[in-house]
């Protein structure tokens, strides 16, 4: 008796409509972090723009993938992505955000402010950034792939 013949796993594809689904699982994914600072707008629209950023880095890669033939065959590969791109924002965050900081209190004449926030000040809080960016990654990430992806039945 022959050893059974290995089966390729199929490779996801998107759910179908997917003019309703990627757009609704992006909706969730970005949103769900967007939803706990309700009482704080700055905080929310923070959260909406890295979010945002997170799934646009996200999606360039997994369609560089994609192009490339190397369509994910697992959710997992979906959520690394996601992941990669959140910490890259994560990490990234502290800086632009004490540059835009600064640059609003010289815009404001306000130079003791503008002295105060620097490059050390973000060093400090990129682990913080870390810290809290990337499970909202992973979740958003986990959020994306089970409602957008799907496994071909064909």
């Amino acid at each position: 008796m022959r050893a059974p013949i290995p089966q390729i796993i199929a490779p996801l594809t998107w759910r179908r409509p997917a003019f309703i689904w990627t757009p609704l699982a992006l909706a969730i994914a970005i949103g769900w972090p967007a939803a706990l600072f309700t009482e704080e707008p700055s905080l929310q629209r923070l959260a909406l723009v890295a979010g945002m950023a997170v799934f646009a880095i996200a999606l360039v890669t997994l369609g560089a993938s994609w192009a490339l033939g190397k369509a994910p065959r697992a959710r997992r590969v979906v959520v690394v992505h996601v992941l990669v791109a959140g910490a890259l924002i994560a990490v990234i965050s502290p800086f632009v955000l004490t540059q835009l900081l600064a640059a609003l209190a010289n815009y404001e004449e306000n130079t003791a402010a503008a002295a105060s926030l620097s490059i050390d000040m973000a060093l400090a809080m990129a682990p913080l950034a870390l810290i809290i960016g990337l499970p909202m990654a992973l979740v958003s990430a986990l959020l994306f792939a089970w409602l957008a992806l799907t496994r071909d039945a064909g």
